[in-house]
């Protein structure tokens, strides 16, 4: 790409960037001081942040302290307000992500501004030997850095937009009946096989294998750390020799994966518990009481039979404490069983979209539009 059109580009990027900015601006000015008003203010000082560093080595925190400032906003007497997002909204606000994504994969010249890998504007690390711009590299990387930076400020606004309105919708609860719940978990099916080459596939199901067979109930925060050691082995497989293997992702291919998982985050709602499940806030489920017992027998009995899979896990666990604790208090334990079973065939079924989706980001291909 030449030097006119690649300056060209990015111009055009900033240009659309800005003119979001300023309809956020228009609205914050039209709110007021309204609670949207307020959300606004949030999402354009987070946004004014990102904008005085051209590069940030850490993403999410900067995102998740965003969205838990909205939350506060529309529930300023919780301790916990990221959790009273309801899950059917979650899911929807997923759904409107991924169109938007999709609309800016679309924009002029996009894809050709962002046919470069991660680690060439990461400081620290050597630009790519292999340029064959007549673009100097130090330009290269500036405009690299600038295009890095509005992609980035795009990504705050859509997730702050997504956020209020998660948040701002305040309808009474409708919790379902246990049982209803319980009957909904034996419809969850596993996903099919993944195709993936010999050594990804031994990497992912030893990485399965930790969730599928734990017989206690497992926390996310136990999980997180399984999902990005999977991550990093699977870009190994892929670049043995680089001494960053996370940074080799092309900048375009992250953004067409980041529409797969929000395309696939908001089809979660067609199944069938998550679908019985969509009127509950996170709250409800991350606050259910978890299943006890008074000894150890059933999980003894869960580790003989390695019992693991989450609809099976979920229905036969409930069968087994009915049958040998009949006095047990129904309620409690049937939202505790469709808490950790709903919750296991989440781990799993995201577990796998991971594995997929890593996998295609980093297998090699030859360098384009260099």
């Amino acid at each position: 790409m030449s030097f006119l059109n690649l300056a060209m580009g990015v111009l055009r990027l900033l240009g659309f960037m800005r003119a979001r900015q300023k309809q956020f601006q228009e609205r914050r000015d039209e709110r007021g001081s309204s609670e949207e008003g307020r959300a606004l203010q949030v999402v354009l000082e987070t946004c004014h942040r990102q904008e005085k560093e051209l590069y940030q080595k850490e993403f999410f925190p900067d995102t998740l302290h965003m969205v838990s400032r909205i939350a506060a906003i529309y529930y300023p007497g919780e301790k916990e307000p990221l959790q009273k997002a309801r899950i059917g909204n979650v899911l929807t606000a997923c759904q409107e992500m991924n169109r938007q994504i999709m609309q800016v994969l679309e924009f002029p010249g996009l894809e050709a501004l962002t046919q470069f890998r991660l680690r060439e504007v990461v400081p620290g690390f050597a630009a790519d030997e292999k340029n064959s711009s007549w673009v100097p590299e130090f330009f290269l990387r500036r405009f690299r850095l600038r295009v890095m930076r509005a992609l980035w400020v795009q990504w705050l606004l859509l997730v702050g937009e997504a956020a209020i309105k998660v948040y701002a919708e305040h309808q009474p609860d409708e919790i379902p009946e246990p049982e209803t719940l319980l009957a909904e978990m034996d419809q969850l099916q596993e996903e099919t096989d993944l195709s993936l080459p010999d050594e990804v596939r031994s990497l992912v199901e030893a990485s399965k294998k930790n969730i599928l067979f734990s017989i206690k109930p497992l926390p996310w925060v136990e999980v997180k750390p399984l999902y990005i050691s999977l991550i990093k082995n699977i870009a190994q497989v892929w670049h043995p020799r680089s001494s960053a293997p996370l940074y080799e992702v092309r900048i375009y291919d992250l953004l067409g994966s980041l529409a797969d998982y929000l395309e696939w985050a908001g089809q979660l709602s067609q199944k069938p518990v998550l679908n019985k499940m969509l009127g509950l806030r996170i709250s409800h489920i991350t606050a259910a009481k978890e299943v006890s017992f008074t000894d150890n027998k059933l999980f003894d009995w869960l580790k003989k039979y390695q019992v693991g899979r989450a609809a099976k896990w979920s229905r036969t666990i409930f069968k087994t404490l009915q049958k040998k604790q009949p006095a047990i208090l129904f309620r409690d334990v049937a939202i505790g069983v469709v808490k950790e079973g709903g919750k296991r065939w989440l781990m799993l079924t995201l577990h796998d979209k991971i594995a997929e989706e890593t996998n295609q980001l980093y297998k090699t291909r030859p360098d384009v539009n260099r």
